[in-house]
């Protein structure tokens, strides 16, 4: 069987997989070699379904990032690990984390997802939990502190 035809072959495949869900390309390359297909007619058909619009690294971004927001929000770092993990190609994965907020701001927003947006000053006395929280979110102790700070005084 020629390559043209394997990777068509892989291509239909890949496409019975993805249905009408949201996959990106390190996936359905991962799914398509688990299904025995080789690396490069997998790449192949990757490419064929990126070229044609079936797979969009960027849509699967999205939906990498609208399950880590509010009070599950993380740091750059960590998205940007979500991304790869999520089979997000490098080159997507970095333009998607370029255009996120600063690490202090998106602390903040997990501050006030967690605990509310009234009075920040009732929080003073609760400095070490939410640098704890932040700290497990994968914000450094200096962007934690700086989000302590705006948080509590506005």
């Amino acid at each position: 069987m020629s390559d043209n035809s394997t990777t068509k072959e892989a291509v239909t495949c890949a496409i019975r997989h993805i249905g009408t869900g949201i996959y990106s390309s390190g996936k359905i390359r991962a799914y398509l070699m688990q299904k025995g297909y080789s690396e490069d007619v997998s790449i192949s058909a990757v490419k064929h379904l990126i070229d044609t619009g079936y797979i969009d690294d960027m849509r699967a971004s999205r939906k990498v990032l609208a399950a880590r927001s509010g009070k599950k929000q993380e740091s750059r770092q960590y998205i940007y690990k979500r991304l790869l993990e999520a089979g997000i190609d490098p080159d997507c994965a970095d333009g998607i984390v370029a255009t996120l907020g600063s690490d202090t701001d998106t602390c903040v927003s997990l501050f006030e997802a967690t605990y509310g947006t009234g009075s920040g000053e009732d929080y003073l006395d609760r400095e070490e939990e939410l640098l704890k929280l932040a700290k497990l979110r994968g914000y450094s102790l200096e962007a934690s502190r700086s989000a302590f700070r705006s948080f509590t005084h506005g």
